[in-house]
């Protein structure tokens, strides 16, 4: 007989809360290079709360793989807002702390705060009752998930290529590698990394807004969208700068070939407008930006009322990938999830299972809460380095 898990207890009040950043700093000549830069360590920007009965849970804001010293601040701003309220689920959470702090906390990085908070507490109230947490957003929607490979940093062609064949050697049925800084450069990559596909096997281009710091033409945009859809791409991502909502609508109408975005948007509103204005077909939203699980399956609802896919953006330590998964278990409108396979230490180390991956599918964790722990050893095995982080050059 299947436990009922809507007779469980959500209601919680919330002791304390507190920022933690970390760093895990890659050895000389292991740091992660592509054509944005060095990656010379792998930021996280945690956040802990405490329940009033002394449980304990952890949140990531996803933007803190980039700007972690700014999330430490913003806990504190929250705080007054949090500290002692009773909630009775929660995913009330970050709505709560977006209507008391709505004169300055409207998206972004602050967003991600919120949504850590929300994580965080889910995390904890899933440890006390002894459930994973996707039984507390609605119980689990399937057991396994199709995943795909998540990566493709590099310099050059063929350690983008060298990349490509070890995902395909570890099970994975589609691979997703970055553009290079200019259209005509990314068309010869992509030339030559389809050249070399094992059959079956698919692929995704992101654009990396097309590209990162210095966004393309539209034009070329589409030029370069033209030679994805020609070269059978499974979709093409974010081709364009990430409020560029016209820009991302001519591409769309353009190209013969799923067009993506965006996974650094930090509302609802944002994925709104974007799908309002045609720009996508498939929307990339991420817990730990979009503002918590409930703010994921707005956007994911909203994908499926207007016959898009959406597939979430994962990138992050331990914290953010349980989020995402756990929220897409009990998703129905989800049927993918990206797989970041770059070497990240505080992935591994803050997960407390081995992350159950195999035939190119990741199994549901069955550890209480996300399925994470944070020890004081591992805050100073990984004690915050400022200076590192994912820095676009």
């Amino acid at each position: 007989m299947s436990p009922d898990f809507t007779a469980l207890d959500t209601a919680l009040r919330v002791a304390s809360v507190r920022p933690v950043l970390l760093s895990a700093t890659y050895p000389p000549g292991e740091e992660l290079t592509w054509v944005g830069g060095t990656i010379w360590s792998w930021d996280a920007a945690l956040v802990e709360v405490t329940l009033s009965d002394g449980t304990t849970g952890l949140g990531e804001a996803g933007a803190g793989i980039m700007a972690a010293q700014a999330v430490p601040g913003i806990v504190t701003a929250f705080a007054p807002y949090l500290v002692g309220a009773n909630f009775a689920h929660p995913l009330e959470v970050a709505d709560h702390l977006r209507a008391y702090t709505a004169f300055w906390s409207r998206g972004g990085i602050l967003n991600g705060v919120a949504g850590a908070i929300e994580v965080a507490c889910l995390d904890a109230v899933g440890k006390r009752a002894g459930v994973p947490a996707s039984e507390l957003l609605g119980g689990r929607k399937r057991d396994s998930i199709e995943t795909y490979a998540s990566g493709g940093l590099g310099t050059t062609f063929d350690e983008i290529t060298a990349w490509m064949f070890a995902q395909v050697e570890a099970g994975f049925g589609t691979v997703k590698f970055r553009a290079m800084k200019d259209p005509d450069t990314t068309i010869e990559l992509l030339n030559h990394v389809t050249a070399q596909l094992p059959a079956g096997t698919q692929f995704v281009l992101d654009a990396v807004q097309g590209c990162a710091s210095a966004p393309w033409a539209v034009d070329d945009a589409i030029r370069v969208g033209q030679a994805v859809a020609a070269k059978g791409a499974r979709w093409y991502e974010e081709p364009c700068f990430a409020n560029d909502l016209a820009g991302y609508a001519r591409v769309r109408a353009a190209v013969d070939v799923p067009v993506s975005g965006v996974e650094s948007n930090g509302t609802v509103r944002e994925f709104a407008e974007l799908i309002a204005a045609g720009g996508i077909d498939l929307a990339q939203p991420d817990v730990t930006f979009v503002g918590g699980p409930r703010a994921f399956s707005e956007v994911a609802r909203l994908a499926s009322d207007a016959g898009l896919e959406c597939v979430p953006h994962v990138w992050g330590s331990g914290v953010t990938f349980a989020a995402n998964l756990h929220t897409v278990l009990a998703e129905p409108h989800v049927e993918l999830f990206e797989y970041c396979t770059l070497p990240n230490p505080l992935r591994d180390a803050l997960l407390v299972e081995p992350v159950g991956f195999e035939n190119g599918r990741l199994r549901a964790p069955t550890a209480p809460g996300l399925g994470v722990a944070l020890t004081l050893e591992l805050e100073k095995k990984y004690a915050f380095v400022a200076g590192g982080g994912h820095v676009i050059r």
